[in-house]
C-alpha cells in the first residue's frame, strides 16, 4: 500500500512496547507504532504520546526484554505532547489545524493529550508561538526528544533547522 501525502502508510502499523515511568515512580507500557527494519532496530512511525526521547522518523534499536529503545539515528522531528483539561473542543481542533498549517502533523490523540510532530526546520519559537497561544489553564505541553531527564538539551538539531 503507498505511503499517503504525509508520508505514514495508511496500513496498519507493527507495534512494541516501551516501559514509561510516571514521576511517582509507577510503570505502565506504551505501544509505539514503529516499522521494522532488521537487525533489532525500528523506524518510528508515530510519535508516543509518554515515552520519552524519541519521535516519529527516528530508527532505534529495541530492548525487547527491558522494553526500552536506544537512538541509532535522529529523523529530524520534534514530538511535543500537550496534556489538556476541560479545553473546549475547538480549541483543540485549532491547536491541531494550526499545527498542520505551519508544517506539523497529529500522531495521536487521547481525551486529554494531544500528540504533534514537526520537523525541526520548522523552528522553535514556531512551535513555542502555537502552544504558548493556548489558554493558561488547564494546560501543560513539553517536548518529547528535546531534553535528557535532567532537563538538558540533548541539541541533536545542531545545525538541522
Amino acid at each position: 500500500m503507498p505511503d499517503s501525502e504525509d508520508g505514514i502508510s495508511s496500513s496498519r502499523f507493527a507495534g512494541i512496547r516501551l516501559k514509561v515511568e510516571s514521576q511517582l515512580g509507577a510503570t505502565a507500557d506504551e505501544v509505539v507504532a514503529v516499522k521494522s527494519i532488521g537487525n533489532g532496530h525500528y523506524l518510528v512511525r508515530l510519535s508516543p504520546g509518554f515515552f520519552r526521547g524519541i519521535a516519529a522518523g527516528d530508527v532505534i534499536a529495541y530492548d525487547e526484554r527491558n522494553k526500552t529503545a536506544k537512538i541509532v539515528e535522529r529523523g529530524g522531528n520534534v514530538a511535543v505532547q500537550v496534556f489538556h483539561k476541560g479545553l473546549a473542543r475547538d480549541v483543540i481542533e485549532s491547536l491541531k489545524n494550526t499545527s498542520v498549517e505551519i508544517g506539523g502533523r497529529v500522531d495521536g490523540e487521547l481525551e486529554s493529550l494531544v500528540v504533534l510532530t514537526f520537523p525541526v526546520t520548522v523552528g522553535f519559537p514556531a512551535i513555542e508561538s502555537l502552544l504558548g497561544a493556548l489558554p493558561e489553564g488547564g494546560v501543560e505541553w513539553e517536548y518529547g526528544n528535546v531534553f535528557d531527564e535532567e532537563g538538558n538539551p540533548l541539541a541533536w538539531w545542531q545545525g538541522a533547522t
